[in-house]
């Protein structure tokens, strides 16, 4: 089990550099707690500010960063796909 998780992705559109980092940490739930409930919940940075996503069955933050990084790449690679911008991927890190 990771507590902490991170991917980070440098990329070009249209010769542009671009950088993309991707952050969950997994925190214990503070106050009561329901039977059965997990003792984990996540919380997820993209580029340092909060992003809204359902982590709350969460167990692992470098699988749960890996699987939400590359589908906001596959986004980012689909949106300058429909406008004709070339995508070009750099470097792609699990930490």
């Amino acid at each position: 089990m990771e507590l902490k998780g991170k991917y980070k992705l440098s990329y070009t559109l249209d010769k542009e550099p671009g950088d993309l980092t991707f952050e969950v940490e997994l925190k214990l739930i503070e106050g009561l707690m329901r039977p059965g409930q997990n003792v984990w919940h996540g919380v997820a940075l993209l580029n340092g500010k909060p992003y809204e996503t359902n982590l709350n069955y969460c167990v692992d933050a470098k699988l749960a960063a890996q699987r939400i990084g590359q589908s906001l790449r596959d986004q980012l690679k689909e949106n300058a796909k429909k406008t004709g911008q070339s995508f070009r991927i750099k470097k792609e890190e699990i930490i």
